[in-house]
């Protein structure tokens, strides 16, 4: 028997706003019974904040564009030493309980790692390589589908995250940044940095092998560009505003759910 197609949309090196956008929007656009699709990505920098975080995260004077992504997890940094990967699968197609998404999404990225030599493993909803995070994730779920988004991180400025950080103090920043030395570490770390075709083919024959799936490369359809597109709109709202819309958006599911 065949294997089940899936999608592999390559976005290349987008616009911060365009990488969660596109995601996200593909997502909402999806059916119940669509194909799987990764997204491959890197995004020029910029600050990322959880989808129920706001700018008080964040210090009044950050030089950098922030998006607030429509996933779970805390405040990241992202930038163009990243390959940024994200996986929209139908929910019927991921574990029941979504703290099992996490193992069933980051598996095949371990799994690259150890290809490439780093013996990375799952903690929780990281990834770790000797003792310390090399990776984090957020998910959510987006229309019909599950959604799980991460990282290979080839290198982190720790020091600009820090600044970027809310802090009373210089003291403050400087234990942050020390703490994050100690808790973080980056692929350039642990030996040569791979081509981003090799790491690109690797993690896609890995994710291929562990959930069965053959890829084919897509893009975006008409229908799910309008959905991109609604999607951008809203993104780009002001972050306490937008805050504020999606929490009536949610209120009223709730109540709906109840009726």
């Amino acid at each position: 028997m065949a294997a089940p197609v899936a999608r592999w949309i390559r976005l290349g090196l987008v616009e911060p706003l365009e990488l969660h956008s596109a995601y996200s929007g593909l997502a909402a656009a999806q059916r119940a019974d669509a194909a799987p699709i990764v997204v491959w990505a890197q995004a020029r920098t910029h600050l990322c904040l959880g989808q129920s975080q706001g700018r008080a995260e964040l210090d009044p004077g950050v030089s950098v564009p922030v998006v607030r992504r429509p996933l779970g997890g805390g405040l990241v940094w992202v930038d163009e030493s990243q390959y940024v990967f994200v996986l929209i699968a139908p929910r019927k197609l991921a574990p029941g309980r979504p703290a099992r998404w996490f193992s069933w999404a980051l598996a095949p990225a371990v799994a690259t790692y150890r290809q490439f030599g780093l013996p990375a493993y799952l903690n929780e909803q990281d990834i770790w390589l000797h003792g310390r995070k090399i990776a984090g994730s957020g998910a959510a779920t987006i229309g019909e589908c599950a959604v799980v988004a991460s990282s290979f991180l080839l290198r982190f400025p720790a020091e600009a995250f820090a600044e970027s950080v809310a802090g009373p103090s210089a003291d403050f920043r400087g234990w942050l940044r020390d703490g994050l030395s100690l808790a973080m570490t980056e692929w350039a770390d642990h030996g040569a940095l791979p081509a981003e075709r090799d790491l690109e083919e690797v993690f896609r024959s890995r994710i291929g092998a562990q959930h069965g799936w053959s890829f084919e490369n897509a893009w975006p359809s008409a229908a799910e560009l309008a959905s991109i597109a609604e999607a951008r709109a809203e993104l780009a709202e002001p972050i306490e505003q937008g805050r504020a819309r999606r929490e009536v958006r949610l209120n009223a599911r709730r109540v709906l759910s109840r009726v």
